[in-house]
């Protein structure tokens, strides 16, 4: 056999081995799929949703029970998907947001039993869905990170915010309403925004009147507005309506552990006022008005005579008494 023959035979078995297996290939492949003629298409085994929601409901437990809930939230989403309306869907919606909570993707497990509360309104695990709702609410207010792609970002009291509105939304007076717009009010404080804070806690109040949060949440009323007030301005009707507020919550609750507290900021917001008065007499000191800034310095000793301001205050007026006799 000459080098030109034996070089045409190595080509020739080269092309056979590919040719081999190419089909082998091709084979494999084709035996993960079948022809169904009910819906006229092809499906892969490996893929496929089982033949009832009972076989597929027990084919995802299977994952579950072994602690494999990443294979176990796949299977259980299936039967939903592709049985939608069968009695199990409510129970696998619940199951795949059980899932997720033990793999720690918590704003999934939100999502997956909000759908539940949503899509399966007659659902048994109902009021174990909201609560485990709040729950979740509950690990984002302590800090716990919104994921992007599956990456810890940051920590959001704002997604705090959004699940525990949804507890509100799904049982207004459920068992976990009251607790959930007094955990809203304290996101609101956090995030600095305390006219919404307040709004929260208000509600709170109408809504829930027998509360045992209910006394806690009308101090919470009082602080709020009285924060709000802390913004520099010479408009004290922030400030009128915090004292307002604070003195509501002294007279609704006389023997409250918080009273003392509340007692002290309600000074301070008179000290406040006082201030504010203060400012404007010393403007009209500075230029030598003397009777306009009389007017409010002794509106200070008058109303405010218990505060520190109240003591410059007098102090001034005795200086334009002496100018005045003059």
């Amino acid at each position: 056999m000459n080098k030109k023959t034996k070089k045409s035979m190595r080509k020739y078995f080269f092309a056979i081995l590919i040719l081999s297996a190419s089909l082998a290939i091709q084979q494999a492949s084709y035996a993960y799929w079948i022809w169904t003629p009910q819906t006229g298409t092809w499906i892969n085994p490996k893929w496929a949703v089982k033949d009832t929601p009972a076989e597929q409901f027990d084919w995802a437990m299977r994952f579950y029970k072994a602690k494999d809930y990443k294979k176990a939230v796949d299977e259980f989403l299936k039967l939903v998907r592709y049985y939608p309306q069968a009695e199990l869907a409510a129970e696998a919606q619940y199951y795949a947001g059980q899932s997720f909570e033990r793999l720690e993707e918590y704003e999934q497990a939100f999502l997956a039993y909000q759908k539940a509360i949503e899509t399966y309104p007659f659902s048994k695990r109902m009021e174990e869905m909201i609560e485990r709702e709040f729950e979740i609410g509950n690990k984002f207010y302590a800090g716990e990170r919104v994921k992007l792609w599956g990456i810890p970002t940051f920590p959001s009291v704002w997604k705090a915010i959004e699940i525990y509105q949804k507890v509100v939304d799904n049982a207004p007076y459920g068992k976990y309403a009251d607790q959930a717009l007094y955990k809203i009010g304290e996101c609101y404080k956090k995030g600095g925004d305390y006219q919404a804070a307040r709004l929260a806690f208000q509600k709170l109040i109408d809504e829930h009147p027998e509360s045992k949060l209910a006394e806690e949440a009308n101090f919470q009323v009082g602080l709020c507005a009285s924060q709000a007030s802390l913004k520099p301005t010479y408009d004290q009707s922030v400030t009128n309506e915090a004292l307002k507020e604070i003195e509501d919550f002294s007279r609704r609750h006389p023997e409250s552990k918080l009273t003392a507290e509340a007692d002290k900021m309600h000074q301070a917001l008179r000290e406040k006022k006082a201030q504010s008065d203060f400012s404007i007499a010393e403007f009209y000191w500075k230029q030598k008005q003397y009777s306009s800034a009389e007017i409010y310095y002794r509106n200070i000793v008058e109303n405010y005579p218990e505060t520190a301001t109240a003591k410059t205050a007098e102090e001034r007026l005795r200086f334009i008494e002496k100018r005045t006799k003059k």
